[in-house]
């Protein structure tokens, strides 16, 4: 037994079932013993591999597309580019590498990272003074800590999916919340209880008996915190993640990843990384309703293509003769259709800009 799991059966023992959402937030944010407080989980000796630690192809295809959106919006002087939840900061640091030769865009660039790991946030503050950047950057443990001035663009990289959800199953009663409680042998057990109806006067009507609807309250005030500062200082938001993209999508998404493998989201907690698919659909309408501009998500190999990954990569071939195998490999997992390509889909939002972003 995990000493977090001690941890969530006394909180369930005196209040009660716990919500996916509260159980997903102590896993991964507990102050002593959550999974992103306490270790690096990024790389192969880690649990899993993000597309930054891929390739540096990716932090500087994302970098083309912050410099060429801030040059077609007149090159203001202060651009601040913030990323959330930026791992080990390696895409930022191939960001800042892979932007180094444009005209003014590092004098104007002003870097801030949303990160409540004290563990990341060090290895993000080295990552950024090795890639050569003079200025340091601001942190904040989440993105309403966030202060800033001037034209923002918001990166979030396999971010969304970590933030909590709450989940609804149809049954004869019914929607019902999914909670986590204790079964009779003393181990963590996904159960059923009353749902709030705050949430299933939203929810599909018409559902079938084992029908399953996620939300998260979280991702949605991200969302509305997210298009709140770039309306209030101009700019734009990318956000990467798998999910899906069509309204009022149903299914069990929530999941668990360890060293590299799928495991049971209820075992050993705070010592697996727990997520659910993304619902770019509804982030999208947050956005609109708040007045962005909004645009249709796209795969992630179709947007790298785009911003010119096949020809970096050849570059880098023609520069690293004896890393082409390498390259190649690299390459082809952040873009084909059966890799990370069509897995992952990208989302921008945008306002008060005059460019238009790749997308």
């Amino acid at each position: 037994m995990s000493s977090l799991e001690d941890v969530l059966k006394k909180y369930i023992a005196a209040d009660g079932p716990m919500h996916l959402a509260r159980y997903m937030e102590l896993c991964l944010t507990h102050p002593e013993f959550g999974y992103y407080v306490t270790r690096d989980p990024f790389g192969t000796k880690g649990d899993f591999i993000t597309a930054p630690e891929v390739s540096q192809m990716f932090g500087e295809m994302i970098g083309l597309w912050a410099a060429m959106l801030w040059s077609d919006s007149g090159k203001p002087q202060k651009l601040n580019v913030i990323e959330l939840g930026a791992g080990r900061g390696t895409l930022m640091a191939d960001l800042i590498r892979g932007t180094a030769k444009v005209p003014n865009f590092h004098d104007a660039l002003h870097i801030a990272f949303v990160e409540k790991s004290p563990v990341l946030q060090d290895k993000q503050k080295c990552a950024v003074i090795d890639a050569g950047f003079p200025r340091s950057p601001l942190w904040a443990e989440d993105i309403d800590g966030l202060d800033v001035d001037g034209m923002t663009f918001i990166i979030g990289n396999e971010f969304i999916d970590a933030l909590p959800i709450r989940q609804f199953e149809y049954t004869d009663k019914g929607w019902m919340e999914r909670c986590v409680g204790i079964s009779d042998n003393g181990a963590l057990a996904m159960g059923l209880i009353a749902a709030d109806t705050l949430f299933t006067a939203h929810l599909p009507k018409g559902a079938a008996i084992g029908d399953i609807c996620e939300r998260s309250p979280a991702r949605d005030h991200y969302m509305e915190r997210i298009a709140a500062l770039i309306k209030s200082n101009s700019g734009a938001a990318l956000l990467i993640d798998y999910g899906h993209d069509t309204p009022e999508a149903k299914g069990d998404t929530f999941q668990a990843m360890r060293e590299h493998a799928f495991v049971d989201p209820l075992d050993n907690a705070g010592n697996a990384d727990l997520t659910s698919h993304v619902d770019f659909y509804r982030l999208r309408e947050i956005a609109k309703a708040a007045g962005c501009d909004v645009f249709p998500s796209a795969p992630q190999g179709e947007f790298l293509h785009k911003l010119g990954i096949g020809q970096r990569a050849q570059m880098l071939v023609e520069s690293a003769p004896e890393k082409g195998a390498e390259i190649y490999e690299a390459y082809k997992r952040l873009t084909d259709d059966d890799k990370m390509g069509k897995l992952f889909k990208v989302m921008c939002i945008t306002s008060n800009i005059n460019g238009t972003p790749i997308i």
